[in-house]
């Protein structure tokens, strides 16, 4: 008997495999593959305030630094916004991860497929018919996630395609907005991985929109990889059912504005592991953790609400904005700065009508946060 069976080995789970080996239980950790992070589904950027919920310290995961966001728009128009963003080698960065899960104690069990979870009484089976019993499972096996499945939820996915190829070294990551490109409100993105001398180039949607906005843009460059994947869309319906419980892509923890899942990942394999270890040591009849996820910021139908506010504006609209933003640099996410991003957002007539307040709401809220993702 583990004291919890933790399914998929990726940040989440590697991580809140860790913090509960860290705190004297029985944890063993599943996963399908061979090898963990292989192949990468990711832009592969997080933003340097993020890193600390990791609890772990920079490492040879990095390839690269950049001291800026750079938000552009459909008219090349842009604005910046200050703040060291990592840029990681996914792969290396969820080895390291497992590293540290399986040195605080956890038991890692690679090339395990579990077939079928029973949310109430903590019994898995792995295909071959072995049997795993655990008083609690958590579930961090991604954005398809069979235990997701258990307790009846499902979550609502965006395809995803990226290539990495050359690229100059650059002082920003880019974020493209463009309602011509048949894509997701932050249409597409640059992220320049400096120490490689490459970038990950990708967007929300298929093959089809990548080539187009690599084509519009004309964006030029040796395509060293391809790759994509699915992003959830949403917090999903349920967190947790009996001893069940789903933290990081499985459960939907994603930012919807941004499509960034790495922190809500960390954040929310600590709140499950805090919630568990309670149970597991009696202090509470159930392992309470949706409550107290559901009020994190990080679940907060905010970011839902910013992205659909976002999609509803037109290129024209877009293109006003940027013009109203162009240039300006903003000193960090820090309230003494925030006013004047305000301002400037409200000088467009597109934003200032009470159905785009969740855009400044969103900002308000990253501001109080310190951080963005």
């Amino acid at each position: 008997m583990y004291s919890a069976a933790v399914v998929g080995a990726g940040p989440a789970g590697s991580t809140a495999a860790r913090f509960l080996s860290e705190m004297g239980h029985k944890v063993l950790l599943i996963d399908r593959k061979e090898v963990v992070g292989v192949p990468k589904q990711c832009a592969e950027g997080l933003f340097a305030a993020c890193l600390p919920e990791f609890e772990t310290a920079v490492g040879d995961f990095i390839t690269g630094k950049v001291p800026y966001l750079e938000v552009v728009f459909p008219n090349r128009a842009s604005y910046r916004v200050r703040g060291e963003v990592l840029m990681l080698d996914r792969p290396r960065f969820d080895q390291h991860l497992l590293r540290l899960a399986e040195g605080a104690g956890a038991e890692v069990a690679l090339e395990r497929k579990v077939e079928e979870i029973d949310p109430e009484s903590g019994v898995l089976r792995l295909r071959g018919g072995e049997t795993i019993r655990a008083e609690a499972i958590v579930g961090a096996d991604g954005p398809a996630s069979r235990v997701a499945k258990s307790i009846g939820a499902r979550n609502r996915l965006l395809p995803a395609a990226q290539v990495e190829m050359t690229w100059p070294e650059d002082d920003a990551i880019y974020a493209i907005i463009d309602r011509d490109l048949p894509s997701e409100p932050y249409s597409c993105w640059i992220f320049p991985k400096n120490e490689r001398g490459t970038a990950n180039v990708g967007c929300f949607g298929t093959v089809p929109t990548l080539e187009a906005f690599i084509s519009k843009y004309r964006i030029e460059g040796e395509i060293v990889e391809k790759n994509g994947g699915a992003i959830p869309l949403g917090v999903a319906e349920r967190l947790q059912r009996g001893r069940a419980v789903l933290i990081g892509d499985a459960g939907g923890l994603t930012n919807p504005f941004t499509g960034g899942g790495l922190y809500p990942a960390a954040r929310s394999a600590r709140i499950a592991a805090e919630a568990i270890d309670r149970f597991l040591r009696g202090e509470t009849r159930t392992i309470e953790y949706e409550p107290r996820m559901r009020r994190d910021f990080v679940a907060s139908d905010l970011h839902l609400k910013a992205r659909n506010a976002l999609a509803a504006l037109s290129n024209d609209e877009l293109c006003r904005l940027g013009t109203a933003m162009d240039g300006l640099v903003f000193p960090g996410l820090k309230l003494t700065a925030s006013p004047r991003l305000v301002f400037r957002g409200l000088r467009h007539p597109g934003i200032a009508k009470p159905k785009y307040a969740p855009l400044l709401k969103l900002l308000v809220r990253y501001c109080l946060a310190g951080k963005v993702w």
